[in-house]
């Protein structure tokens, strides 16, 4: 009787430890996959804010230009 207790509680231990081999490599996993789109989001982010730089910079610039025109033509205009 007590070998049979003592295989039993070996076979309870065994399969807990395989159990936790088990959520440790899904916990791998799932850490390796956030960790990947966190760069994937990073990298997103940074092209957006790349674009958003090039967007205002262009706006500025048409802007600008058109302020530019404005007070050419009102100097035109009003000059002899």
């Amino acid at each position: 009787m007590p070998d049979d207790s003592a295989a039993l509680i070996a076979e309870q231990f065994s399969h807990a430890v395989d159990l936790l081999k088990a959520d440790s490599r899904l916990f791998e996993t799932r850490l390796d996959q956030l960790e990947k789109q966190a760069a994937d989001f990073e990298t997103r982010i940074r092209d957006l804010s790349a674009s958003s730089t090039q967007f205002r910079l262009l706006v500025s610039l048409a802007a600008g230009g058109g302020l530019l025109s404005v007070i050419a033509l009102l100097k035109a205009l009003l000059s002899p």
